[in-house]
């Protein structure tokens, strides 16, 4: 069957991706036309609407706005309060805690705890996360007191958005507000996943690195930070505190991957150049780590160094990228530099925001790996062409186009690493008359009968290697074999080669002859290479459609 009959009509293909695009475009129009079923839940309709007041360490309180910052030294608390309205009947009253314990009282009993202390691996600080606090009706009119502390300059004195209504409703907000950045990063995460696996299947094909296998580990890393940061975190593992060390530990190690891949792309220039900055990675990863497992600094006090490191590795990257601009050897690399620089900016842009707001979505890094990936994926695809128009090549010239076997060179050099790993039988192979069979009916029917041969022997001698060395002669080698087994082959060789004979409506004069050596591991191949021959040689001597081992030459 021709690749013509099998292969679907391209017009059915044509119309079938037509009918796909008019649902799509059909869903998405119908979204955005018809009114939403989904009932409207406003940040204003779950927001407490009551009045705060802070407790000031004097005793005193002051009205204070929510949310806000104010100055409260690290470790200390911070208290604010509110009463309950008189007609209050909701359920939940919740808080996003910014790295901060949380503490909720209602008329004067606890009713919820927000610390990790027994549940974190290490570090002073509660991971951020949204704390719920279970009201009723029977609360109305009561004080709402809520007792906030971290231990980290920077979030101390922080006061978020205090919601209040039904939880499932402010989950609901929070989701709509925080979903499109959490997918964002799951399809980063699967995507990542999808392009390394790819690579090191590409890498075991065509046994070669490619940059997709770098550029897949930057993709996971920035998923794992976006995660990390996301406000929806707690809803998708059960120890948040670990996630969001992965953030801090993914920031650390993240200019390694991207220098692995420039490197590559540079094709090694300047290594040595790299593996400075890899130490220095090193140096901020252990010293960082260090002080949050000793509780001397979290990894958020710490977190300056590790952006440091990431703007000077950007800076040595951007150098080099200077210098082979101006030494004219970026040419080869010109779509992974686009892309590479839009990565970077990226990173530095988020770098750049995480001291101006409280939170970072990791939305730039994810739009820079994005053009990174679309480059990259151009780039390997252009390699992948010239690697399959190489492999073509070197096909055309090591492999016999008419039997498919491999040519003299190829052959006895892949025999020759064979014989090296296994005993086994080396053999000559010789179809007789081949010039008969030429001059009498044509040399269509002997190149017939030689892919006959080549075909026979492929698939009588199973796991042999073997090839074509020329005219009518072939030789293979059969590992892990003893005589008796190699008896049984040959005579399957020569009955099947008989059988074909005796298929076809003319009689053949053809016939083979065939010369074997048993051969010892690890030793010289020309000698075997000798014995088979002179084994043949004696065959085709005494009588030919036979076979003979060296060794009974030997004997006799």
């Amino acid at each position: 069957m021709t690749e013509e009959k099998y292969t679907i009509h391209k017009y059915k293909r044509i119309l079938f991706y037509v009918v796909i695009l008019v649902l799509l475009a059909a869903f998405f129009l119908g979204q955005s036309i018809y009114p939403s079923e989904r009932e409207p839940v406003t940040e204003e309709s779950i927001t407490y609407a009551g009045t705060f007041y802070r407790e000031l360490p004097d005793g005193t309180e002051e009205e204070i706005q929510v949310p806000d910052r104010y100055d409260v030294p690290a470790g200390e608390l911070l208290v604010i309060r509110s009463v309950l309205p008189q007609d209050y009947n909701e359920n939940t009253i919740a808080i996003r805690s910014s790295l901060e314990n949380v503490r909720i009282y209602i008329g004067g009993e606890l009713r919820t705890v927000y610390d990790t202390k027994n549940t974190r691996p290490f570090g002073k600080n509660s991971a951020s996360g949204y704390v719920f606090c279970e009201t009723s009706g029977e609360d109305a009119g009561q004080e709402v007191r809520i007792e906030l502390q971290s231990f980290t300059e920077k979030y101390s004195g922080v006061v978020n958005t205090v919601y209040c209504g039904d939880k499932l409703d402010i989950w609901g907000y929070i989701f709509h507000c925080y979903f499109m950045v959490t997918l964002i990063a799951c399809t980063m995460l699967f995507s990542g996943l999808v392009v390394l696996i790819i690579s090191l299947v590409l890498d075991i094909v065509y046994k070669t690195r490619f940059d997709l296998e770098y550029l897949g580990w930057c993709m996971i890393l920035g998923a794992v930070w976006m995660l990390g940061e996301s406000k929806l975190r707690q809803l998708f593992v059960p120890n948040a505190s670990i996630l969001s060390n992965m953030c801090f530990f993914v920031v650390m190690i993240c200019p390694v991957p991207i220098m692995f891949y420039i490197d590559s792309v540079q094709q090694g220039r300047y290594r040595k150049v790299y593996h400075v900055a890899e130490c220095i990675i090193c140096v901020n990863f252990v010293i960082c780590t260090v002080l949050q497992v000793l509780n001397i600094a979290d990894f958020i006090s710490t977190m300056f160094l590790s952006h440091i490191v990431i703007a000077g590795t950007f800076l040595t990257i951007f150098i080099t990228i200077c210098r082979d601009l101006i030494k004219g050897t970026a040419k080869h690399y010109k779509l992974p530099l686009i892309g590479l620089v839009a990565a970077m900016i990226a990173v530095m842009l988020e770098m750049t925001a995480v001291y101006r707001v409280v939170s970072l979505s990791g939305i730039f890094i994810a739009i820079g790996l994005v053009a990174l990936l679309v480059v990259t994926l151009i780039q390997t695809m252009d390699r992948i062409r010239e690697l399959e128009l190489a492999r073509q090549k070197e096909a055309r010239e090591t492999l016999d186009y008419l039997t498919g076997l491999p040519m003299r060179h190829k052959g006895e050099t892949l025999i020759i690493e064979k014989m090296q790993e296994h005993d086994g039988c080396l053999g000559f192979v010789d179809m007789d008359n081949l010039k008969k069979i030429n001059d009498v009916y044509g040399h269509k029917a002997g190149d017939h009968a030689l892919r006959l041969v080549g075909a026979m022997l492929t698939a009588c001698m199973e796991n042999a290697v073997v090839c074509r060395l020329g005219g009518d002669e072939f030789l293979f080698y059969l590992s892990e074999v003893s005589e008796v087994e190699m008896n049984t082959q040959m005579r399957k060789l020569f009955d099947s080669f008989e059988a074909a004979k005796n298929a076809t409506t003319e009689t053949s004069p053809a016939s083979l002859s065939c010369g074997l050596c048993m051969c010892r591991q690890g030793e010289c191949f020309e000698e075997y290479y000798i014995r088979a021959d002179k084994a043949l040689y004696y065959v085709k001597q005494n009588g030919k459609n036979n076979y003979r081992f060296y060794e009974e030459l030997v004997e006799q």
